[in-house]
């Protein structure tokens, strides 16, 4: 069982964090400042939106922006508070992984290797501190999760709470903890069969509503809507076409086995000498209910966050699917420890290929963040600062406080320059959105049509070659090309730079090309 909390247990884990820190510290996404522009917002002016004036549901996380509020408030510095905010967050997942590895029916030995691998994992350490929800995420499904592996009776009211924060935090683990509950009702069924269904249901929905409702009553009233822009500026129709289904979903998994691939082939491994040498020998294997309540919600949520993704034609990355590494390795973990036998010389052959898997999986992780996290942190976050962060700065000095800039990377840009965005991706711009809708967004911006939306006073556009709008001319708007900056390492899977351009542009827009 969990032994007793102490700082000598943790200190390995803050030194691993303090190494993945001092490599990432300067890390930081556009959509960070977006949160933090937002959170501005609703310090200095009482309203939850990115332009002035214009309230918006143009984030994915109020959750994490109210965190951020509370920070700036106290006097932190702005990128600093999303530092903090992510540390506090990958802390949490730290502990609740540990008290759930401390529930599993595994060798006390295997425990703190467990823990090795939730910690040294490359993409958890990656989102940390990359001023990003994700690790908040995280520690919410975990939190979610406890109570698969209690005997005792499951405490709706704060489950419901909690599944709430986890609303606030991502609006699609709304889904996360509808799938959950179902498990969560059998588990404690099999336990305490007096237990009421239909009260765990009554309370679990009291207390989603006493966090969520609130929330829900406001972006309704002010908003118009239930769900943020980002679900629609950031993905596409529903598609049940089974080959790009198939082809997104080996996406997801590749973002996931990138980290974890060694493990799986450790239950590849387990699994198939269950089947073939230990099931004939020692009998089979009989899980409790809190292993299949754990299996049942993470194979669930995998199956809801990828399928849905996939669905909606959602462009993958990382932190989207992130926050279900450590269920998926507490999933590996207990039926390890459920089909590999106890004592025998098997169990000591079977325990050295784990740990080899074990050990190569924390070097894959340090290598991909090394090698692939660290190179791309240093080159993209000095383009944030110099080519959006920068070139917002320059906008403030250069341009009238009315001035309207249409741009496709809305988030350092937007804050630094404190002037209206019309934002290319539609997501805090409504108008924009609909095009998008309508003809597709690369379209939609390469024709020009968004200027039938609203004709800025500048564009910031990019491509991967040089700029495509010196001199043109779209809808009786002429573009008058004024400054250029490059941006290197916009992905992992997008090595080639950026060209971003800055045009000025002159006409009313009234006349067609």
């Amino acid at each position: 069982m969990l032994s007793r909390f102490h700082i000598l247990r943790w200190l390995p884990v803050l030194i691993v964090f303090g190494f993945a820190g001092a490599m990432l510290w300067t890390y930081v996404t556009d959509d960070t400042w977006i949160h933090l522009r937002y959170a501005k917002h609703i310090l200095e002016r009482g309203e939850m939106s990115f332009n002035p004036g214009v309230p918006s549901y143009g984030a994915t996380s109020p959750l994490w922006i109210l965190g951020l509020v509370m920070l700036l408030k106290l006097g932190v510095a702005p990128v600093v508070s999303t530092k903090i905010l992510g540390l506090a967050s990958g802390l949490l997942v730290a502990f609740l992984a540990w008290r759930l590895i401390g529930r599993l029916e595994i060798p006390d030995s295997w425990r703190t290797w467990v823990m090795g691998l939730v910690v040294f994992d490359a993409w958890f350490q990656r989102w940390m501190f990359s001023g990003m929800e994700t690790p908040l995420a995280g520690a919410l499904l975990l939190l979610l999760l406890l109570p698969t592996l209690s005997r005792g009776r499951v405490p709706w009211l704060a489950w419901g709470a909690a599944a709430g924060m986890a609303a606030l935090c991502r609006p699609e683990f709304n889904l996360l903890a509808l799938g959950a509950a179902p498990w969560l009702l059998w588990r404690e069924r099999q336990h305490h069969p007096e237990a009421s269904i239909v009260r765990g249901v009554v309370l679990v929905l009291v207390g989603w509503l006493m966090v969520s409702g609130p929330w829900l009553g406001y972006a309704w009233s002010v908003f118009g809507r239930l769900t943020p822009e980002t679900a629609s500026a950031k993905s596409y129709g529903l598609t049940f076409n089974p080959v790009f289904l198939v082809g997104h979903l080996v996406k997801t998994l590749s973002q996931l086995g990138m980290v974890q691939g060694f493990l799986w082939l450790a239950a590849v491994y387990v699994g198939v000498r269950y089947l073939v040498v230990w099931r004939h020998r020692h009998g089979p294997a009989h899980p409790d209910a809190g292993l299949i309540a754990l299996t049942g919600v993470t194979l669930t949520w995998l199956a809801v966050l990828a399928g849905g993704y996939a669905v909606k034609q959602v462009w993958i990355i990382s932190r989207y699917v992130s926050p279900l590494l450590v269920p998926m390795l507490l999933v590996l973990t207990a039926w390890a420890g459920l089909l590999v036998p106890r004592s025998s010389a098997e169990a000591l052959g079977a325990k050295k290929v784990l740990l080899m898997c074990a050990v190569m999986a924390m070097t894959t992780n340090a290598f991909v963040l090394n090698q692939l996290v660290r190179p791309h942190a240093v080159a993209f976050s000095s383009g944030v600062e110099t080519c959006f962060y920068g070139m917002g700065e320059w906008l403030k000095a250069n341009t009238p406080e009315d001035a309207v800039i249409a741009a496709h990377d809305i988030g350092a840009l937007g804050y630094a320059s404190e002037r209206r965005i019309l934002d290319l991706a539609g997501l805090v711009s409504p108008e924009i959105l609909e095009l998008g809708r309508k003809m597709g967004f690369e379209a939609m911006v390469a024709s020009g049509v968004w200027l039938t939306a609203e004709v800025p006073d500048f564009v910031y556009d990019r491509t991967q070659g040089e700029p495509r709008w010196e001199n043109a001319e779209m809808f009786g708007v002429t573009f008058e090309l004024e400054a250029t900056c490059i941006v290197n390492g916009v992905g992992l899977r997008e090595a080639e730079p950026w060209k971003y351009a800055l045009y000025r542009l002159h006409g009313s827009g009234e006349s067609s090309p």
